[in-house]
């Protein structure tokens, strides 16, 4: 379960299909030409568009739970399926560790729960390091700097205790 966060309340709340929408309008917005819809059963990308002069295919993941990395490896599959030189990965949720770690080695640009709360206030937001990315429970400062301290096991976001453990099994 996510951490409540009340800029991104409407998004939660969107089925799948809606926040595809919203995420089109979006891309339109920050500049993205020609975006537009894959067919249904879309084979690895929801959506193409040329951003910075770069044809890119687009997954939208909208969750409750952190994404896997199928997600990833869908829209690298999604990449060459649409002839496109990019992938970017959309979602209200985060990353797994094995999906971050997915994401960099093919170089997929990601915009997750953060991106997407920054872009709702219309201003950079921070990241709530004080509860756990997963279950919203607080945590201590320890657990912060222990978290922060590991990016490439946590991916940048504070876990409590008990999902740690689950992200530690994950990798194994």
């Amino acid at each position: 379960m996510l951490a409540p966060d009340p800029r991104l309340d409407a998004i939660d709340r969107m089925d799948g299909l809606t926040f595809e929408r919203t995420v089109k309008d979006l891309l339109e917005r920050l500049g993205g030409q020609d975006v537009r819809a894959t067919p249904h059963f879309d084979r690895g990308a929801d959506l193409i568009c040329t951003l910075d002069g770069v044809r890119t295919a687009v997954q939208v993941k909208r969750r409750s739970s952190g994404v896997s990395k199928d997600a990833v490896l869908q829209l690298w599959d999604g990449v060459a399926q649409y002839d496109c030189e990019a992938g970017l990965l959309v979602t209200n949720s985060y990353l797994t560790p094995p999906a971050v770690e997915r994401a960099a080695f093919y170089g997929i640009e990601v915009w997750d729960r953060r991106q997407l709360a920054e872009w709702a206030l219309g201003e950079e937001a921070q990241l709530d390091v004080t509860h756990c990315a997963n279950c919203g429970a607080a945590v201590t400062a320890g657990v912060q700097k222990y978290c922060l301290d590991q990016p490439g096991r946590f991916g940048g976001l504070v876990y409590c205790y008990r999902h740690q453990a689950r992200k530690f099994r994950q990798m194994s």
